[in-house]
């Protein structure tokens, strides 16, 4: 990791077994956030947006992968040293390379056990769900649902936690009156502001927003969104913000990842990547956005993208390649020349 780094994701793998079959939600997606930065994640419904940050936080573990936090590696997963071996022995390998292949994929294995005994969690990462409702105890006080992660980690002095409560309630626009009632008599975005209370209590240094604003009414969202803001420059916080709404992303963050099918397949700065989209499904994303304008709206064309049929020998070329600096775009060697060029086109 360079220094100005503070997460690092690098071939997350994310994998879940089904009648004998692996289902892949996350497939060797890689990225990097810088401190200080907004990085939006966009895509649609069912893309692996979610997977990979309840992956980066360890609510799953990775299948394959590394992910590291402020110079540190919290967790690994075993995957393609799985696959090496298994390789070995269909190809009926001689005897060393399968001895070799063991060795990598044991020790890739005691590692992924080794940082998840010794990062179960990550305190200085958190996260606010899409759903406040789903994700608040009916049965706890807001009071005790913002204390949890205090209590958890070891706070026994009542008076210090009531004051950290009231003091983040204030920061997120709420009262201190409010912290003995129930998530029930609130509105969705007073539940947001909740959540967010309940991140930012324990100082972290990184907070992973899932889509915080879908569920939210227009104005509430602006509230929300300008909030997020705020904190972040208070705090001086780094956020990963996941979301649908491409007008919001573009306003609100830095730099901006598509996914598509578990795959991150370009990622730019928010104006770049606006005004010089590459990837056919960023175009087809970036071409359904409405316009304001009645006009100019009737006469928008529509791009649809049709995920082409590649050969398995095809897809073991694909990777991320920077094709302007800044700008990567997970492509075949020759389809990047190919966009280097309409790249360079554009200018």
């Amino acid at each position: 990791m360079s220094s100005e780094e503070i997460l690092r994701v690098e071939g997350l793998r994310q994998y879940f077994r089904d009648d004998k079959k692996w289902i892949k939600a996350v497939d060797d997606v890689s990225f990097s956030v810088k401190k200080g930065e907004i990085v939006g994640i966009v895509g649609e419904s069912g893309c692996g947006k979610t997977t990979t940050a309840r992956s980066i936080i360890k609510l799953y573990k990775p299948t394959g992968g590394k992910v590291w936090f402020n110079g540190e590696l919290i967790s690994a997963g075993a995957w393609d040293e799985r696959m090496a071996l298994e390789k070995a022995k269909s190809e009926k390998s001689d005897k060393q390379r399968i001895s070799e292949a063991k060795e990598k994929y044991r020790k890739a294995e005691a590692l992924s056990k080794e940082l998840n005994k010794k990062y179960p969690s990550v305190t200085e990462i958190q996260m606010i769900f899409q759903d406040p409702m789903a994700s608040l105890n009916p049965r706890m006080t807001i009071k005790e649902i913002i204390a949890e992660g205090l209590r958890i980690h070891g706070e026994k002095n009542e008076e210090v936690i009531r004051s950290k409560v009231y003091d983040v309630l204030k920061k997120v626009g709420l009262m201190p009156d409010h912290a003995n009632r129930y998530p029930h008599e609130f509105s969705g975005g007073q539940r947001q502001r909740i959540g967010i209370a309940r991140a930012i209590i324990m100082k972290p240094k990184v907070i992973i927003a899932d889509e915080p604003v879908s569920a939210l009414d227009v104005s509430i969202q602006a509230q929300v969104i300008n909030l997020l803001g705020q904190l972040r420059d208070e705090m001086g916080l780094t956020i990963l913000f996941i979301a649908h709404d491409l007008s919001v992303v573009k306003y609100f963050s830095d730099r901006i990842g598509v996914m598509y099918f578990g795959h991150m397949v370009e990622m730019a700065e928010s104006e770049e990547l606006f005004a010089h989209p590459l990837h056919g499904y960023t175009k087809a994303l970036l071409s359904a956005i409405p316009l304001p304008d009645p006009y100019t709206e009737k006469r928008r064309r529509r791009i649809f993208y049709e995920r082409p049929t590649y050969t398995p020998e095809e897809e073991e070329k694909f990777k991320l390649r920077e094709i302007y600096p800044g700008h990567f775009v997970r492509c075949t060697e020759a389809e990047e020349k190919d966009m280097r060029s309409e790249r360079e086109n554009a200018q």
